[in-house]
C-alpha cells in the first residue's frame, strides 16, 4: 500500500507550515453528495418543495460534519479510510431514500445515525490521542450522539411525530458547534483547507443548474425559447461561480468566531438556493409563461447569501450590492419566469462587471469618488 500510511493517529493539522491539499478522499466523499444532491433535486421538481427543504439539512450536515472533523484531525492513513467508508455507505442509502422518503423515512434515519454515530466515534478517538483536544471533541461527541439518539428514538412513532423529532435533532446537531464556540479559540480551522471544502461543495450545486438545464432540454423540444431560457440559466450559474468564487476569502474562518460560524452556516442556504434556482430553470424551458418565483425566490436567497459573506469578510460594498440585488430579484419574481431569469442574468452580470472595474488608486489627483452603481 504505497503512498499511505499504513496505521497512525488523529494529530492536529491546524499549525503545520506545509499547505494543505484536498484529499483523494475527500473528493470520493463529495463524489456520494453529487448523487445526494441529485436526488434532492428530483425531490424538489416533482413538487415536494417541504421535503427538499426538510431533507437537504441533513445531507448538508453529513457532508459538514466530515469536512469539519477531517479539517483538524485528517491523517488519511488506514484507520481513518476505515472510519470514512461506513459514511459513505450512510450517505448513499440517505440518497436512496429521500425520492420516496414516506415509506423510507426510517431507512433515512437509520442511515444518518450511522454516519453521525461514526463521527462520533472519531471524535472520541481524536480526544484520546490528541489530549489539547478533549474539550472540544468529547463535546462535539456528546451533542452529536444526543442528536442520534434521538433520531433513533424516532424509529418508535410514525409520521408525522417522527419528523417533529427529527427538527428537534437537527436543532441539536447545527448548535453543538455554537455552544462549543469558547473552546474553538484554541483549535482554529485551517484557514486554506475549510474555504476550499465549501467551495468543492459550491461546485457540486452548480453542476446541479447545469443538469437541471440538461434535463429540461431532453423532455422538451429545443425550440428557440426553450434554448435561450437554457443559456440563460446556465450564464445566470456562471455569474454565480463568479460572484462567489472571485471573492473566496480565506482569512474569514479565522477572522472571529462568529463572523466565521456566519460565513460557513451560510453555505447551507446558498447550496438550498442554488438547487432550486436550477430546478427553476428546468420548469421555465418547458413553460417559459410560469410564474417567476421558482426562479427570483431561490436566485434572491443567493444573491442575499453573498451578500452576507461579504459582509463576513467586512467587505461592505459588495455585500450592499449582493442585498440590493437580492432585493431587486424578489421584485421580479411575480413577472413570467422567462423575464424574471434574465432579469437575474442582468444583476448577475451587472455585478460581475461592477467587480470588475479597475481600481483607481486612493492617491491619484484626478481620482474622483463614485457612488454605487
Amino acid at each position: 500500500m504505497a503512498g499511505i500510511r499504513r496505521w497512525q493517529p488523529p494529530r492536529l493539522r491546524l499549525f503545520e507550515d506545509a499547505h494543505r491539499r484536498v484529499t483523494w478522499l475527500e473528493l470520493v466523499y463529495d463524489l456520494v453528495f453529487v448523487v445526494a444532491v441529485a436526488e434532492l433535486a428530483g425531490v424538489l421538481a416533482g413538487g415536494g418543495v417541504t421535503a427538499f427543504m426538510a431533507l437537504f439539512v441533513p445531507v448538508w450536515w453529513a457532508w459538514a460534519g466530515y469536512v469539519f472533523y477531517a479539517n483538524r484531525f485528517d491523517t488519511d492513513d488506514v484507520g481513518h479510510r476505515l472510519l470514512v467508508l461506513p459514511q459513505l455507505l450512510g450517505v448513499a442509502v440517505m440518497a436512496a431514500s429521500v425520492g420516496a422518503i414516506g415509506e423510507r423515512s426510517a431507512l433515512f434515519a437509520l442511515s444518518y445515525v450511522v454516519v453521525r454515530l461514526v463521527l462520533v466515534a472519531a471524535y472520541l478517538r481524536a480526544g484520546r490521542h490528541v489530549p489539547e483536544a478533549r474539550a472540544l471533541t468529547s463535546r462535539y461527541a456528546a451533542g452529536f450522539a444526543l442528536a442520534a439518539l434521538i433520531w433513533l428514538a424516532s424509529l418508535a412513532v410514525e409520521p408525522p411525530q417522527r419528523y417533529a423529532l427529527w427538527a428537534v435533532a437537527m436543532a441539536i446537531d447545527l448548535a453543538t458547534p455554537f455552544l462549543s464556540r469558547r473552546h474553538q479559540s484554541a483549535l482554529p480551522p485551517q484557514s486554506e483547507h475549510l474555504p476550499e471544502r465549501f467551495g468543492l461543495f459550491v461546485v457540486i450545486v452548480l453542476g446541479e443548474v447545469v443538469a437541471a438545464v440538461v434535463v429540461g432540454l431532453k423532455g422538451h423540444a429545443v425550440t428557440p425559447a426553450a434554448l435561450l431560457v437554457a443559456l440563460a440559466g446556465i450564464a445566470a450559474a456562471l455569474a454565480y461561480w463568479w460572484l462567489y468564487f472571485g471573492h473566496l476569502d480565506e482569512s474569514v474562518v479565522l477572522r472571529t468566531r462568529l463572523a466565521g460560524q456566519v460565513w460557513v452556516y451560510a453555505h447551507l442556504p446558498l447550496s438550498v438556493g442554488l438547487v432550486a434556482f436550477g430546478v427553476g430553470v428546468e420548469h421555465a424551458i418547458a413553460h417559459a409563461t410560469a410564474p417567476g418565483w421558482a426562479i427570483g425566490v431561490p436566485a434572491a436567497v443567493v444573491f442575499a447569501v453573498l451578500g452576507v459573506q461579504h459582509l463576513c469578510s467586512r467587505d461592505r460594498r459588495a455585500g450592499a450590492v449582493r442585498l440590493v440585488a437580492a432585493a431587486l430579484t424578489l421584485l421580479v419574481s411575480a413577472l413570467p419566469a422567462f423575464v424574471t431569469l434574465l432579469a437575474v442574468l442582468v444583476y448577475g452580470a451587472a455585478q460581475v462587471a461592477f467587480a470588475l472595474r479597475p481600481e483607481v488608486p486612493q492617491d491619484d489627483p484626478q481620482h474622483v469618488p463614485q457612488g454605487e452603481a
